[in-house]
């Protein structure tokens, strides 16, 4: 960090000490150990997770965290979209359905190319997909209508297909790219 820092005093950088945080990321099981860093004689914070360009980093290395902040963003995206679009009766099915596609669906998968995913991940971002869609469709669970029909009658895919499909563009991408 010393080094760092000269570096950024040559070119005539400072670093804000308020604005700079420190979060280790220990080896898959070893402990975890609260790094100390300082720069001119201050004392870094160290956190445990922290957000940038809208992703939740954790040192623990798992989604929670960054599922659980999709599905809040993606329920306000959500919200909006019902107050505005999906109780105006004007509006046809098939439109609401596609803004759902352009501006839910967008916001609860962003990023996911670079999650590993596990069932409890899928079944927690499937739960609100479904119950998303069963809101736009009007479809209580007292109806019990079983997801499959839900998603064939709209020509929706779950949200699993949706994450594999984003994960396989990505790795498409990387496999392309140059070397350099």
């Amino acid at each position: 960090m010393d080094y760092f820092s000269s570096a950024c005093d040559n070119f005539g950088l400072t670093i804000n000490i308020k604005k700079t945080k420190v979060m280790y990321q220990p080896a898959p099981r070893k402990p975890y150990i609260e790094p100390a860093l300082t720069v001119n004689g201050q004392t870094l914070q160290a956190v445990a997770k922290f957000a940038y360009l809208s992703s939740t980093l954790s040192h623990a290395v798992h989604i929670n965290d960054e599922t659980n902040a999709r599905i809040a963003k993606a329920n306000t995206a959500f919200g909006r979209l019902c107050a505005n679009v999906s109780e105006c009766s004007s509006i046809r099915q098939q439109t609401k359905l596609k803004v759902y596609k352009a501006i839910v669906l967008p916001t609860l998968t962003y990023a996911c190319e670079t999650w590993t995913v596990y069932r409890s991940h899928v079944i927690k971002l499937n739960h609100f997909h479904m119950g998303c869609l069963r809101k736009l469709m009007k479809i209580r669970w007292q109806d019990k209508v079983p997801d499959t029909v839900v998603l064939i009658r709209e020509g929706i895919p779950s949200i699993h297909p949706l994450l594999m499909k984003s994960q396989m563009r990505w790795a498409g991408h990387v496999t392309r790219m140059s070397h350099e």
